[in-house]
């Protein structure tokens, strides 16, 4: 009986304990939202040099919204709040080279800006105006040269070289656009 006791005060404790350092459950309640049951996202601006890239983060953030279903995602004309986002600046880094000093790895950068807006009022629920993140990949086409020893000639394996390279970068830009939009779907809907 005194170990059940015991057991039943160290929870007690425990609770009381974790209630009074401000520890809480994660929750959707950013008060700016309250009667905010839809929302729309607009193509991205892009103020980038990189082609494309503005569909990638357009459709990342439109299926993050979709898959949580807590804001249900409408046309421009009938939602309660607008989210608007600009691709300002894209950057990348070599960050390993083969003997020839081409790049094998890359990591790439993207800073964007996002606003929540009311759609009726323009009132702004929800502001970021630089997110920046990376990812990194690697280049393909030197490990299938490492594999398939005879190679094309040239100027064909610098066209397949250039191709692969795109490739590899725009499952990058897919993976980085997915983490800021459940960053930003997280930071608005818990007032983050």
């Amino acid at each position: 009986m005194n170990a059940a006791r015991s057991y039943v005060l160290s929870a007690v404790l425990v609770c009381i304990c974790l209630s009074g350092c401000g520890y809480r459950l994660a929750r959707f309640d950013n008060p700016e939202l309250d009667g905010i049951t839809t929302i729309a996202i607009p193509y991205f601006q892009n103020k980038s040099f990189e082609p494309g890239i503005d569909a990638i983060f357009t459709h990342a953030f439109v299926n993050q919204f979709v898959e949580t279903k807590r804001l249900q995602v409408v046309g421009d004309g009938e939602a309660d709040a607008v989210l608007r986002g600009v691709i300002k600046r894209v950057d990348d880094d070599s960050l390993a080279l083969t003997r020839d000093r081409r790049a094998l790895e890359w990591r790439v950068w993207v800073t964007i800006s996002v606003v929540v807006e009311e759609r009726k009022t323009g009132r702004v629920l929800w502001k970021r105006s630089a997110l920046r993140h990376g990812e990194e990949f690697r280049t393909t086409h030197y490990m299938e040269k490492e594999r398939n020893p005879p190679a094309p000639p040239p100027e064909i394996l610098e066209v397949q070289d250039i191709q692969l390279d795109e490739a590899d970068k725009r499952r990058a830009f897919q993976d980085l656009a997915a983490d800021l939009a459940e960053r930003v779907h997280d930071g608005l809907l818990q007032g983050f």
